[in-house]
């Protein structure tokens, strides 16, 4: 699979910390990166992200929240959690893949969680968003041409950086991982 050359769109949370890494660690890589504003409904907005070339690539990262364990799980904050990391980053897959379709030019979805942490939530969290990049990663296979669909999540050991993190989403969203589509890839922080 490939992609088209062009511009890495990056969909942030205001204010988010990640942003910064990520943009930095895409241009250490080599690729071209912009700041993608978010629409109405938190969606990026890749028509009117920034660049000289059409986008080939969206990594979409979610704000690190906070994980608990079982006891200090209350219902309001997995819902929290759920908002923050879920629905934000089914909201990104959703506008990507309509606008890799109607491009026609193929592409590359990088998903970033942003919770490190024990607990349930996190947990639920990290494989509801694993299952869903596996299947969204057949649908968008399917794309003519195709778009690759990946994704980027800690540990839950609190030892992922956000360098880290940027890193591995840098080299999904890079040509280096032009056959690599509907994995996760868990950053562990050398857990040995």
């Amino acid at each position: 699979m490939t992609e088209a050359a062009g511009m890495v769109a990056i969909a942030a949370p205001a204010g988010a910390a990640s942003a910064g890494v990520l943009e930095r660690r895409l241009a250490a890589e080599g690729l071209a990166a912009c700041a993608c504003p978010l629409a109405a409904d938190d969606a990026p907005d890749l028509a009117a992200a920034p660049g000289p070339g059409p986008v080939a690539a969206l990594v979409a990262a979610a704000d690190p929240a906070p994980a608990a364990g079982f006891d200090a799980t209350t219902p309001t904050a997995f819902r929290a959690l759920w908002e923050a990391e879920v629905e934000r980053l089914v909201r990104a897959a959703r506008a990507a893949l309509r606008h890799f379709g109607a491009q026609g030019a193929g592409g590359s979805l990088v998903l970033v969680m942003g919770a490190d942490g024990p607990g349930p939530a996190f947990a639920a969290a990290a494989g509801a968003l694993a299952h869903f990049c596996r299947i969204a990663a057949v649908e968008a296979g399917e794309l003519s041409p195709p778009v690759r669909v990946n994704l980027v999540r800690p540990a839950g050991t609190g030892r992922a950086t956000p360098e880290a993190l940027a890193a591995a989403a840098a080299f999904l969203a890079g040509p280096r991982s032009r056959m690599v589509t509907g994995t996760t890839l868990v950053v562990d922080g050398d857990r040995r």
